[in-house]
């Protein structure tokens, strides 16, 4: 699939971020249902509906990676693929719905199936979906049966067979080519949801087999490549962590969200205090003592990335509370922006468990013991008080002109590296890095100016390497907005033009 434009990449950000916020609210809604007093028909619509809506989500997830370009990856996904969680869902979605239709469903997994694998728990829902969602579709009224295994060639075997009518010898014969359909044919999805899963079990290395049984109906075999080791089960502990004694301060403007994560922590043990905005959080940090923060980036006005960058500059043990993200972007330079403003770890809305949760709790805690956070404070008071000492050497009249010419220019660059980002243009990447170097360097921002010079050094080369500017380039901006931040707080004017 070719990659998007790249000038439409801001505009997929937004989209993609509107659509995860909305589907963090849909899945968080499900899971404060109670289902105990509902009538069983109703419970197990209910809990089908959860486990579809956290399939869309990683299916979003996926479709988003790919409009951009991203390559499928087997075996590098963020989180393992928890197995109890996948049957437990194959059970819920599919086995219920085959009920509906008259099928009798049957899984079957080896006594041997890793408690946990590393896949991407997307290319997995996906074959599961195409091949059980055909199997309903073609099967009668006859028995569907799922089996899934580890194989001995190191991969994940998925078996799906059913006792319907199974394939003509024209289908198979077709089957690869156009879809599956003869060149008359209109009837849908003839064919399609295998060429799907062909595509995409190829792309990471699998195979599928398509064959009829001698009893009578289909079976087909998808192998999904494993890695040479796989990562022993975790322990009950660090499965479902528990927080108990833990403060926990929640800033979310969503309600449902707010009171999702405050039902999560008190599972795990946690004392969880939630408020609507940062000015709340900010609030209650300088009144009381939490052991997290856990924030939502996306809020109005004060957001997540300036109460992060506000709390880093608190004087006190404030300045070290651990910060746990939370964020509906996905794209790698908003979580680039999010560690660099300095929070401790980042999660995903939405949120998929309690278990998960309270893993980026503790990795939050973990980072912010063994991380350093007093060389970014050091680097962003050393830029404020080399701004103080250009002010003092202007004079009170120059130093008001000056701070609002500075804004101006600056605001100016970022809008001009934010242009010169779509291609990228590397002739304008190194004119507004060479100014940026020049204004940087009259503020005494030490770090934004060492930055830009890498920036306009990479622009200059003969064949720039994209990679390396897709890493930095989110480091020069985060570092120019602290100083268009600094340069604001230092004058009313400035901060009206924002």
């Amino acid at each position: 699939m070719p990659a998007l434009d790249p000038r439409d990449a801001p505009t997929l950000a937004l989209l993609g971020h509107d659509l995860r916020a909305t589907l963090s609210e849909v899945i968080g809604g499900l899971r404060l249902i109670d289902p105990t007093p509902l009538p069983p028909q109703t419970r197990n619509q209910v809990a089908r509906t959860r486990a579809a809506s956290e399939a869309l989500a990683l299916l979003l997830e996926q479709a988003l990676e790919l409009l951009l370009g991203e390559p499928l990856q087997a075996n590098t996904s963020a989180s393992p693929l928890h197995t109890a969680r996948l049957l437990q869902n194959i059970r819920l979605r599919w086995g219920a719905r085959a009920t509906e239709l008259g099928h009798d469903f049957t899984l079957n997994t080896a006594a041997d199936l890793p408690a946990q694998l590393p896949l991407d728990a997307a290319i997995v829902e996906r074959v599961l979906s195409n091949l059980l969602g055909n199997a309903l579709k073609y099967a009668g009224k006859g028995k569907i049966t799922c089996n899934l295994e580890t194989h001995t060639d190191r991969s994940l075997r998925i078996v799906v067979q059913d006792e319907g009518p199974g394939f003509s010898d024209a289908t198979l014969a077709r089957l690869w080519a156009n879809y599956g359909r003869a060149d008359s044919s209109t009837k849908p999805s003839s064919g399609l949801g295998l060429q799907i899963v062909r595509n995409m079990v190829e792309q990471v290395g699998g195979r599928i087999s398509v064959s009829n049984r001698p009893q009578g109906g289909a079976e087909i075999i998808v192998q999904i490549p494993l890695p040479d080791e796989i990562p022993s089960p975790p322990t009950a502990d660090t499965e479902t962590p528990n927080l108990t004694g833990l403060r926990v301060l929640v800033a979310d403007d969503s309600e449902t969200s707010r009171l999702l994560l405050r039902t999560l922590l008190t599972q795990l043990g946690a004392e969880a205090t939630v408020v609507a905005d940062g000015s709340q959080a900010v609030g209650r940090i300088e009144r009381e003592t939490f052991d997290v923060l856990l924030i939502d980036i996306e809020m109005p006005q004060f957001n997540g990335l300036d109460v992060i960058r506000h709390i880093r500059t608190m004087p006190g043990p404030a300045a070290a509370l651990p910060i746990l993200a939370v964020t509906a972007y996905w794209l790698r330079d908003n979580k680039a922006a999010i560690t660099a403003a300095g929070a401790d770890a980042i999660l995903s809305k939405p949120v998929q468990s309690a278990a998960l949760l309270g893993q980026a709790v503790l990795q939050a805690r973990q980072h912010h013991a063994v991380a350093d956070p007093v060389t970014a404070r050091q680097s962003t008071a050393k830029a404020a008080d080399g701004l103080q000492q250009l002010l003092r050497m202007a004079g009170p009249t120059v130093a008001a002109q000056l701070l609002q010419q500075m804004h101006t220019d600056l605001r100016r660059v970022e809008r001009g590296l934010l242009a010169a980002s779509h291609g990228p243009n590397w002739h304008e990447l190194c004119a507004q890095s060479h100014v940026l170097m020049a204004l940087s360097g009259t503020a005494g921002a030490d770090r934004l100016h060492s930055l830009a010079q890498a920036l306009n050094s990479l622009a200059q080369e003969t064949a720039p390497d994209r990679g390396t500017y897709l890493s930095l380039l989110p480091e020069v901006l985060e570092a120019l907005d602290t100083l268009i931040h600094q340069i604001a707080s230092h004058s009313p004017t400035t901060g009206a033009t924002r």
